[in-house]
C-alpha cells in the first residue's frame, strides 16, 4: 500500500497545474453541453469509488447518519439541488475542510465537525458545498480538463490522501505539498467567482433551512483569524481562497437576513463529543487528563459525559463507561445514542442479548435510523441470531447507497444463516462500491455459477458484472 501510494503521489506530481486558475466556461456555452449530468454523475460514481479504497472515511454509523439529515436537511431548501443526487460522508482528519465532488459526494472533515461553534457553522459549509454542484462548478472544470478526468482518478485520490494524512512524515507527504501547493486539486480548488457564487446561494440556502445566517459569517472570520497563525492547519483555505473581500460581501448578504437565535439541537453535541472521543489519541497522558477533567467536574455537559464515556470504552474502561452511560440513559431515555453505546459495550463484553429488545423498540420508534439498524445488526450477528439480521438487512439494503459498510454485516449474517448462495453476490456488491473492480467481478462470476432459489439473481449478477465491464472500458477510453 504504501508503494501504491508513493507511485500515485508520483503521478500527481507530474500533472500539468495550469489549469487551476484558468477562467471557466459558462455551463451554458456549447463548449459545456458535451458534459451532460449523466456523464458528470459516472465521472463522480467512479472518484467515489477509488477514495473509498484509499481515503480514512469514518464509517460510523451514528455519525454518518447525522451528516446525511443535516445534508440533506439543506438539499431539500436548494430548489436546485432536489433533483440531483447527493451523498454525504465523513474523512478521519482533524484539519478544517469540505469538500464537494462531482455526482452530488460531499466530504466533511472530522475537525470541521469538532472545531464549529455550532450547527449553523457547520451547516454554512454544508450548504457551500452543495451550491458547488448545483452549479456546476466542478462539472465545469471537467470539461475543461477533459484530458485529466479519468487519467488523474489515482492522482486525485493521492490529492485527497496527501490532505487526509499530511502528518504523516513516512510517506514524505509535507514535501509533496509544499513543492505542489495542492495546485494538483484542481477539482477541487475554485475561483474567486466560483466562491461568490457558491456564497451567494449557500447563504440563503442556509436560511431558508432555518439556520442563522451568521454561522457562515463567523466560520469565515475564525479561518481568517487562525490562518495567521497556522497557515499550513486550513485545507479549506487552499481550496476555497478567502479575501477580505469575500468576506465582506458575505457579511453584507448575510445582514439581508433577520438574524436569529437558534438552539443547537442535543444530537449535534453528542456527534461533536462522539467523533472528538472517537478521534484522540488514546494513551497513558490523555486517559489521565480526561479522568482528572471528569473527577474535577469540568465534564458538565450531557454531550461532555456521553464523550468521556466513548472515549473511556476506547480505552477498554467499560465499567466507567456503562456507569456514565445509564445515568445519561436515566435522565433521556429516549435518546438514542445513549442506547447505542451501551449496545456497543455490550458487543465488546460478549453479552449483545442484554440490548437488543432496547434497540429493536428503539428502531420501531425511529425505522430508518441507520446507526439502530446496524447496531442491530451487529448485535444479532454477535448473539448469532443471523436470520434475523439477514431479515433487517435486506429490508434496508437501500441503505448501503450510503453505508456500504452494512454488505460486510449482511455477508456474515447470510454465511451464518446458511444462505451461502447470497454470500458470495454480496461481498461483490462491497468491492465495487469500495473500488475493488477486479474482485468484485471475480466475487460476481463465482456467485452466478452457484445454485440459488433466487429467480432474479442471475439477471442482478449479469447486470453487475456488466456495469464493471462498462466502467473498466471507460476508464480506458479516457486514458
Amino acid at each position: 500500500m504504501r508503494k501504491l501510494i508513493i507511485v500515485l503521489i508520483t503521478t500527481l506530481c507530474t500533472i500539468v497545474t495550469v489549469y487551476a486558475s484558468t477562467e471557466l466556461p459558462d455551463i451554458g456555452s456549447s463548449s459545456s453541453r458535451g458534459f451532460s449530468l449523466v456523464k458528470e454523475q459516472a465521472v463522480g460514481n467512479d472518484y467515489m469509488r477509488q477514495l473509498r479504497a484509499f481515503a480514512p472515511i469514518m464509517n460510523d454509523a451514528e455519525i454518518n447518519d447525522y451528516i446525511q439529515h443535516l445534508g440533506f436537511k439543506l438539499v431539500e431548501h436548494n430548489s436546485a439541488a432536489t433533483a440531483r443526487q447527493f451523498s454525504f460522508f465523513i474523512i478521519r482528519q482533524n484539519s478544517i475542510n469540505a469538500f464537494a465532488l462531482p455526482g452530488g459526494y460531499i466530504g466533511v472533515h472530522t475537525g470541521l465537525i469538532t472545531k464549529s461553534s455550532n450547527e449553523s457553522e457547520l451547516a454554512s459549509v454544508l450548504s457551500h458545498e452543495i451550491a458547488h454542484v448545483t452549479q456546476r462548478h466542478l462539472a465545469r472544470r471537467l470539461e475543461l480538463q477533459s484530458q485529466l478526468t479519468i487519467p488523474s482518478l489515482a492522482a486525485f485520490a493521492a490529492a485527497i490522501l496527501i490532505a487526509t494524512q499530511s502528518n504523516n512524515p513516512d510517506i514524505g507527504i509535507g514535501a509533496a505539498m509544499g513543492a505542489q501547493g495542492l495546485a494538483q486539486q484542481a477539482l477541487i480548488n475554485h475561483t474567486r467567482a466560483n466562491e461568490a457564487e457558491a456564497d451567494r446561494i449557500g447563504i440563503n440556502t442556509l436560511y431558508a433551512s432555518g439556520f442563522d445566517t451568521r454561522g457562515a459569517i463567523t466560520f469565515f472570520e475564525k479561518m481568517q483569524q487562525n490562518s495567521r497563525y497556522y497557515s499550513n492547519a486550513f485545507e479549506f483555505l487552499r481550496t476555497h481562497p478567502l479575501s477580505r473581500s469575500r468576506i465582506t460581501d458575505a457579511r453584507l448578504r448575510a445582514k439581508q437576513y433577520r438574524p436569529r437565535n437558534v438552539s443547537d439541537p442535543l444530537r449535534y453535541h453528542l456527534i461533536k463529543e462522539k467523533v472528538r472521543a472517537l478521534t484522540s489519541k488514546v494513551n497513558s497522558v490523555t486517559i489521565d487528563k480526561a479522568e482528572m477533567l471528569y473527577k474535577n467536574g469540568e465534564l458538565k455537559s450531557a454531550s461532555q459525559k456521553y464523550g468521556y464515556a466513548i472515549f473511556m470504552s476506547r480505552a477498554k474502561k467499560f465499567d466507567v463507561a456503562d456507569r456514565i452511560l445509564k445515568q445519561l440513559q436515566l435522565s433521556d431515555y429516549k435518546q438514542p445514542a445513549y442506547a447505542i453505546a451501551l449496545a456497543q459495550l455490550d458487543i465488546e463484553r460478549k453479552t449483545p442479548g442484554h440490548s437488543i429488545k432496547t434497540i429493536r423498540n428503539l428502531l420501531n420508534n425511529s425505522p430508518g435510523n441507520l446507526a439502530l439498524v446496524e447496531t442491530l445488526a451487529e448485535l444479532y450477528n454477535a448473539n448469532t441470531d443471523f436470520s434475523d439480521s439477514r431479515d433487517l438487512l435486506l429490508k434496508n439494503i437501500h441503505m448501503t447507497t450510503y453505508a456500504p459498510y452494512l454488505y460486510k454485516l449482511l455477508s456474515i449474517a447470510q454465511e451464518g444463516a446458511g444462505y451461502k448462495s447470497e454470500v458470495y453476490e454480496t461481498e461483490g456488491n462491497y468491492l465495487l462500491t469500495m473500488g475493488d473492480l477486479s474482485g468484485a467481478k471475480i466475487k460476481f462470476e463465482q456467485a452466478i455459477n452457484i445454485q440459488t432459489d433466487d429467480p432474479y439473481a442471475r439477471a442482478r449478477i449479469n447486470a453487475q458484472l456488466s456495469n464493471i465491464n462498462e466502467y473498466i472500458k471507460q476508464r480506458r477510453l479516457r486514458r
